[in-house]
């Protein structure tokens, strides 16, 4: 890994640490995502029946929210490459669970959450280059 340059982490970065709290609280509540989710790992293909249960993708996707939490967290060295990855797996769960939500403010607080991710990941992307955010 080659990095350029270290900079502080955007703005729009470090306001993603309290608004992951909000959408990781909605996605328990609206899918109904028990306290402990267990991965099977017996084999490759143990998660085929994962990759489209909504309650399995709803506990990954709030897996994903606590680890961009944590590089979010002021204090907490990440580089940007990192960010945008996160970024680009929650994108696309939260695009795909907004459409199973029964509550519309829930799919809105979701939506809301997602272009926060969004402009978040562009900030801390950069011109592209691999980068320390301090």
């Amino acid at each position: 890994m080659i990095i350029e340059e270290d900079r502080a982490k955007p703005p729009e970065l470090v306001n993603l640490y309290a608004a992951t709290s909000a959408a990781f609280k909605t996605l328990k509540e609206e899918f109904q995502v028990p306290d402990t989710y267990e991965l099977a790992l017996d084999h490759v293909d143990a998660a085929e029946l994962c990759l489209t249960n909504t309650v399995d993708i709803a506990a990954i996707a709030m897996r994903k929210i606590q680890a961009l939490r944590w590089v979010a967290k002021p204090g907490v060295e990440t580089t940007n490459d990192v960010v945008v990855a996160l970024a680009a797996d929650l994108l696309r769960a939260l695009d795909h669970l907004v459409k199973y939500c029964n509550d519309q403010a829930s799919a809105d607080s979701l939506t809301k959450f997602k272009y926060q991710v969004v402009v978040a990941a562009r900030y801390a992307g950069g011109d592209g280059s691999i980068t320390r955010l301090r």
